[in-house]
């Protein structure tokens, strides 16, 4: 891409890098761009610009960033860039996303300028502590099921501490997606090949990879016996509002499913389509009530909004025996467990 650039450029350009690179990559670019333009004459400038976007929202995250980061060399890239960016740190555009009136109250993004070699590892860094956050979550949750305690109330205490903050404080199936598996271990190597010790992060990786077994013991505990039983699995994607299953906790654990012998009956909202290119293998429901159609077991292994609005009598009624495991703990123990489930979730007295 670099000899495109070089070549085809006309007059002098600025370069910015957007992807989420290792480090130092911008100054291969630029060292790049040099040898290939050396015919030309012409010059660049080449800044990194990392984005924060997360997929089902990636639109409102974009027009209303709490920061914009930009790592330059000189005033002029920071002033070029900060014309781009002018219409969204200056709230002046029509909002495709709210209503007149209605887009998030707050202060201005913040404008953050820095090196590029820091603007690069900006964004390794910040997703590399989300997922450390969720691991955390999920090793205190262990550890109060054994005490007999409820992660629930431990991290809504937590995150009321302004050092801490309650996101990405969730236990359960752990955390997955193309970005923080990605970015994790790519940061990792970047430090393992600079000398720096990493192992906080390969840790936190460990925790996570853990999750699916932790979810099948539970499963096991219930049911004793699993091979040729039906379970039913809500929710494929990684996260909600995406149709993505790219390092999903959910296929994984369908995969162990299957291992272990299980019949598998899945929905979900968007994801189906993908995931029978993945998991030919399995049954896939018309809707959340048919995938529980005469299972012994199942299993919310995404937080989609429309599994917490179900009829959960009905839910209960359809099944062969009535387990429910609540991979992302979005219901109250009591409660279900008044309803007549069996029921097991994440860090929570049962």
């Amino acid at each position: 891409m670099a000899r495109v650039i070089a070549t085809e450029a006309k007059s002098p350009k600025l370069v910015v890098e957007k992807s989420t690179v290792p480090a130092r990559t911008g100054q291969e670019l630029k060292r790049a761009l040099s040898v290939y333009s050396r015919k030309t004459g012409v010059t660049f400038r080449v800044a990194s610009n990392p984005e924060f976007l997360r997929e089902g929202t990636a639109v409102g995250d974009f027009l209303h960033p709490d920061r914009v980061v930009v790592g330059v060399e000189d005033e002029t890239a920071e002033k070029q860039l900060r014309e781009i960016y002018g219409p969204v740190l200056d709230r002046k555009f029509k909002c495709p996303i709210h209503s007149a009136g209605a887009c998030p109250d707050g202060a201005a993004p913040a404008w953050v300028v820095t090196t590029i070699n820091s603007a690069e590892l900006i964004k390794h860094a910040s997703n590399s502590f989300l997922a450390m956050k969720i691991s955390y979550a999920n090793m205190v949750a262990d550890l109060a099921e054994r005490l007999g305690g409820d992660i629930g109330e431990i991290v809504r205490a937590m995150g009321l501490d302004p050092r801490i903050g309650s996101s990405f404080l969730s236990a359960g199936l752990g955390f997955g997606g193309f970005c923080f598996p990605k970015d994790l271990q790519a940061f990792v190597r970047l430090a393992e090949r600079s000398g720096v010790d990493f192992s906080m992060l390969k840790e936190a990786e460990k925790i996570n990879k853990r999750r699916i077994d932790r979810a099948f013991d539970k499963l096991r505990e219930a049911l004793w016996v699993v091979r040729g039983k039906r379970v039913g699995v809500l929710g494929l994607a990684f996260k909600p509002n995406t149709d993505d299953i790219r390092f999903a906790p959910a296929v994984d654990l369908v995969n162990v499913l299957l291992g272990e012998g299980m019949i598998v009956r899945a929905y979900d909202p968007e994801a189906m389509d993908r995931a029978r290119a993945v998991l030919p293998q399995i049954e896939y429901a018309k809707s959340p009530y048919d995938a529980a159609e005469n299972a012994e077991a199942l299993i919310i292994a995404t937080e989609w909004d429309e599994f917490r609005k179900l009829d959960w009598d009905r839910v209960r009624d359809a099944m062969a025996r009535p387990f429910l495991l609540d991979g992302r703990n979005l219901f109250s123990p009591r409660e279900m467990k008044s309803r007549g489930f069996e029921y097991r979730s994440f860090g929570r007295t049962e």
